[in-house]
C-alpha cells in the first residue's frame, strides 16, 4: 500500500504527509519506477528524498518478508529540482537469509545517484550496544525553529528575508548545543538533536525506514561543518553530500522524542565525515549512519 493511502487520517495540507507523498513512485515495468511529483531541495534536490525513494524503489521487488539492515549509497551529480526521476532495480540475489538489491537513479538517462541495500529475515541473536549520551531532556530544549527566530530578531531582520532559514519542516528539532549561524566559529566535532515527527506516521516499517534514512541526511555534513568553523550561510563555502550509509538495528516506532548523535572524527582534503547514532527516547539504539560530504572553500 502506497504511503498517501496509508494518510488518510492525516492533514493534506501539513509538511509531514508531503513529505510521505514522495514515497508514492510509480511502476514503470517490472524493475523501474519513478518519481514525477515535486521534489524538495534548495537548488538540486535533497539528498535524503532520493535515498527515500531508492529504498521504496528496492522494497517493491522484495517479494519476502525480509527488511533492510544496511544501506550504501553514492551521490553522483545534482538532481534537477524540475524533472522527474527514473529509478532501476537490480536483483542482485535472493536468499533465504539475506536479499541484496541495486538501485539507480537517473534524469536525463545518466545516473545522479546510485546505491545497494541488503535486507534480511528477522532472527534472534547475541546482542549488545553502546550507551546513549547524557543529555538534557529535549522538554528543557528550545526548538531549532525557536533558535532561528531568536536570532532574526537579534539581527532585526524579518523572517520574510530568509524563508529558507526559518522554513517549516516535517520534524521538530531541539538541539543540546545551540549556535549562531550568523556568527560560526569553531565548535567541538559533535552535534545531539532530539527529533519529533510532527505528527503520526504509519505503522509500516518500510515508510518509517525510508523516513528515518530521510531525515538522517540533516545535520551529518553539519557537524563536521562546525569542527571548521563554517556553515551553510557561510560566503563561497560549496557543501555536497557525497556518499551516505545507514544501518537499521532495531524494529521502528518513531512516534514520540529520539536522539539523533553525530560526531565528525575528521575533516580534510576538502572532506568532511561524520558519524550518527540514533537512539530511542529509553536508550535503544535504533539505526547508525555515517557520510562523507564536501566541504570547498573557495578563495573567490
Amino acid at each position: 500500500m502506497g504511503a498517501s493511502a496509508q494518510l488518510n487520517n492525516m492533514s493534506n495540507k501539513s509538511v509531514l504527509s508531503k513529505s510521505l507523498q514522495l514515497f508514492d513512485l510509480e511502476k514503470v515495468d517490472r524493475d523501474i519506477f519513478s518519481w514525477n511529483g515535486t521534489n524538495v531541495g534548495y537548488k538540486r534536490i535533497f539528498g535524503g528524498q532520493v535515498m527515500a525513494q531508492t529504498l521504496i524503489a528496492a522494497y517493491k521487488t522484495v517479494e519476502v518478508e525480509h527488511f533492510a539492515h544496511s544501506f550504501h549509497s553514492y551521490f553522483l551529480r545534482p538532481g534537477d529540482m524540475k524533472k522527474s526521476i527514473t529509478f532501476t532495480v537490480d536483483r542482485i540475489r535472493d536468499g533465504k537469509s539475506f536479499t541484496t538489491r541495486s538501485v539507480k537513479a537517473i534524469q536525463d538517462g545518466e545516473a545522479i545517484f546510485n546505491c545497494s541495500i541488503s535486507f534480511q529475515k528477522r532472527e534472534k541473536g547475541l546482542e549488545h550496544q553502546i550507551e546513549m549520551p547524557d543529555v538534557p531532556e529535549p522538554e528543557s530544549l528550545k526548538s531549532e525553529q525557536e533558535i532561528r527566530e531568536e536570532i532574526l530578531k537579534e539581527l532585526n531582520m524579518k523572517k520574510e528575508d530568509m524563508p529558507m532559514f526559518i522554513k517549516q519542516r516535517e520534524i521538530e528539532m531541539r538541539p543540546v548545543e545551540e549556535q549562531n549561524y550568523f556568527k560560526p566559529e569553531r565548535m567541538p566535532p559533535y552535534k545531539n538533536t532530539w527529533i519529533k515527527t510532527d505528527g503520526s506516521l504509519p505503522d509500516d516499517q518500510i515508510i518509517q525506514q525510508a523516513f528515518l534514512l530521510y531525515i538522517s541526511d540533516m545535520g551529518l555534513l553539519g557537524a563536521a561543518n562546525n569542527s571548521v568553523g563554517v556553515n551553510f550561510l557561510t560566503k563561497n563555502l560549496q557543501n555536497a553530500s557525497l556518499d551516505h550509509a545507514m544501518w537499521f538495528h532495531r524494529k521502528l516506532s518513531l512516534d514520540g522524542w529520539f536522539l539523533y548523535s553525530i560526531d565528525s572524527p575528521v575533516t580534510r582534503n576538502a572532506r568532511g565525515f561524520s558519524r550518527g547514532s540514533i537512539f530511542s527516547r529509553d536508550g535503544e539504539l535504533i539505526a547508525s549512519c555515517t557520510q562523507e560530504g564536501l566541504i570547498r572553500l573557495w578563495e573567490d
